[in-house]
């Protein structure tokens, strides 16, 4: 989760939490950088780093029944916390019923993916090109591999 919370919290205010533009910084010790030689310790990302990163918490997906990850949860402080407390989401994919589930801070609860289908396009760059900014998700696929139907729910 670390590299992930770099990249959001420095999104979010590079100002407080990231280290500015690279042009003026200065190493420290490995620790971090300063602007110039008087400045205090900047240990977030560079603006230069994060310009093309959508600001998103980190989404582990894992196979497993939601009584395991709750179990592995409760053994695990870390993981707990972590979890618990937003940091990070987390989904499970049940190994038997192919079924998700997401965490929602009071337990898991069934994933329902919007009725919307994603747009598709042919080649990624048919879906960024002369666009700015975020681009939302959108389905990438060859003309000849597109299949007929595609089952919700499965991985």
């Amino acid at each position: 989760a670390g590299i992930n919370l770099e990249y959001y919290f420095s999104c979010v205010d590079n100002r407080r939490y990231g280290a500015g533009t690279k042009l003026p910084h200065n190493l420290v010790s490995l620790l971090g950088v300063m602007e110039g030689s008087l400045s205090d310790l900047r240990t977030g990302l560079p603006k230069q780093m994060i310009e093309i990163h959508e600001p998103v918490r980190l989404l582990v997906v894992v196979e497993a029944s939601t009584d395991t990850a709750a179990a592995l949860c409760a053994r695990q402080p870390a993981l707990r916390e972590l979890i618990c407390n937003g940091w990070i989401q987390l989904a499970c994919v049940d190994p038997d019923t192919r079924r998700i589930a997401h965490f929602t801070g009071d337990g898991f609860a069934p994933f329902s993916p919007p009725d919307d289908p994603l747009p598709e396009v042919q080649r990624s760059a048919d879906w960024y090109a002369g666009r700015s900014g975020f681009v939302p998700p959108a389905l990438i696929r060859a003309a000849s591999t597109r299949p007929r139907e595609v089952a919700h729910h499965a991985v």
